[in-house]
């Protein structure tokens, strides 16, 4: 459809995208007093926090961000462990249900929040529009607006066509990552990236990373890295009520092997590593092996509240991927070799593996053994086939501790911000946490921008 109309409006700080950051940095600035403009391109806002269980969560210390992430931001790390539990208090003085205490994650490194995130959403949007704001679902950023020597506003196109200039003394990108672009992906995360599944909402394709570099913004470190899980292969449909069902949170607890046979990794890094890890072996597929311990305890309980308790091995056989199930591990290295992983090389993994664990090896075959790790001993036994899926990307803008876009040479773009997925450096091949990250970083890009604003007023 062409354009059917353009008009102009000013507001003081457009915030483009309404998820955890776009919220976070769109009640940021209406704390100090700004007024403000979300756009959301889809028909209806929360982007890929809509569809999460609710985890306000990351790291426990400052150490696993050394351990787990330490090629991010090491300030920027810093700043958001520091914060963490001061989000919380925010979110809870806004009436927005958030756990008073916070629990440990699945993961194993980290502590988080039990928060009722449509709640969140929800009152933002809210809080925008009582404000004397806008919020305009189905309205993209194309463009932005420079004039002089800074950013000053967007330029908007409805679903209808329209085109709108936004006038703004200050711009906060917050759009969720790359996942859903295909070019992207395969530029930063090689050719196997064209067998990822999305496993997020459809309208994060790098809106918020092509402006900041129209307007001279830089890239980051781990723009090859991401968060994502391990998914039953193949499946016949993945829409977003089977993204959880058909994720296969027990690989840290199951053997997970490549398609020559052998261990891809210490499962024990936690399944969004793994997924990272399948991405670059062969065919991005892999093969979970385990027994019936691990299938009635790890692959049926919650990794976290909210997920929700699911015969994960059950959802993958239903849902057409493939599977197996047999009384001893021998029948099931039979059946998995035909499915075309090396029979002999599988045999000898599990072998070495078994005998790893019970003599305390720090590894199998020149694979980490992880010291809490358990062999498959349980019949019966069993075994599905993996792909790994994305749900947004670690990499991205590069920007300063408040939350403003920086240049190659580390100056910052004039009028310009960003958080959440669409900045880099909090996470780096370990997840370091997604709803609270990305709410944290929008907050410090929303205030950074009203402060912004307030500045261009005075001058």
């Amino acid at each position: 459809m062409g354009f059917t109309d353009s008009r102009e409006f000013r507001t003081d700080v457009v915030v483009v995208g309404s998820g955890a950051s776009g919220s976070g940095a769109a009640l940021a600035a209406l704390a100090e007093d700004a007024t403000v403009t979300l756009l959301e391109k889809r028909p209806v806002g929360g982007g890929s926090a809509a569809l999460s269980a609710g985890g306000f969560w990351t790291f426990e210390d400052r150490t696993k961000f050394d351990e787990l992430a330490r090629l991010g931001n090491r300030e920027m790390q810093y700043k958001l462990h520091a914060h963490h539990h001061v989000a919380a208090d925010f979110i809870r003085s806004l009436g927005v249900t958030i756990a008073d205490r916070p629990i440990r994650s699945g993961n194993r490194f980290g502590v988080g929040y039990k928060l009722d995130i449509t709640g969140l959403l929800a009152y933002a949007q809210k809080a925008v529009v009582e404000a004397g704001g806008q919020v305009l679902l189905e309205t993209a950023a194309v463009g932005l607006v420079q004039e002089r020597d800074r950013v000053a506003g967007v330029l908007a196109r409805s679903a209808d066509g329209t085109l709108t200039t936004i006038r703004a003394k200050s711009v906060v990108l917050a759009s969720g990552g790359f996942q859903g672009n295909r070019e992207m992906l395969a530029r930063y995360m090689g050719q196997n990236a064209d067998h990822l599944l999305v496993r997020s909402n459809p309208g994060s394709v790098g809106d918020g990373f092509r402006l900041a570099q129209s307007a001279g913004g830089a890239g980051t470190k781990g723009m090859s890295t991401f968060y994502g899980h391990l998914i039953a292969h193949p499946v016949t449909s993945f829409e977003p009520e089977e993204f959880r069902p058909l994720t296969q949170y027990h690989s840290a607890a199951s053997v997970l092997v490549g398609m020559d046979g052998g261990r891809l990794a210490d499962e024990r890094v936690g399944d969004s590593v793994l997924s990272q890890v399948v991405l670059r072996a062969p065919g991005a597929r892999g093969v979970l092996i385990f027994d019936d311990h691990v299938r009635r305890n790890e692959g049926t309980d919650e990794p976290f509240p909210g997920v929700g308790r699911v015969d994960r091995f059950e959802r993958a056989r239903s849902a057409g991927a493939r599977t197996a199930t047999a009384d001893t591990l021998d029948a099931i290295i039979d059946q998995v070799a035909e499915w075309g992983v090396a029979r002999d090389a599988l045999r000898l993994t599990m072998q070495t593996y078994a005998e790893a664990v019970s003599s305390s090896s720090a590894q199998a075959l020149g694979v980490p053994v992880a010291p809490d790790a358990r062999a498959p001993q349980t019949a019966p036994f069993y075994a599905v086939e993996v792909q790994p899926a994305i749900t947004f990307t670690f990499g991205g803008v590069r920007v300063s501790l408040d939350g403003e876009v920086l240049d190659p040479d580390g100056r910052p773009v004039p009028g310009l911000f960003a958080g959440g997925a669409d900045v880099g450096g909090i996470s780096h091949w370990a997840y370091a946490g997604g709803l609270a990250p990305c709410f944290i970083t929008g907050m410090w890009a929303g205030k950074a921008a009203a402060h912004a604003h307030a500045i261009a007023e005075r001058a």
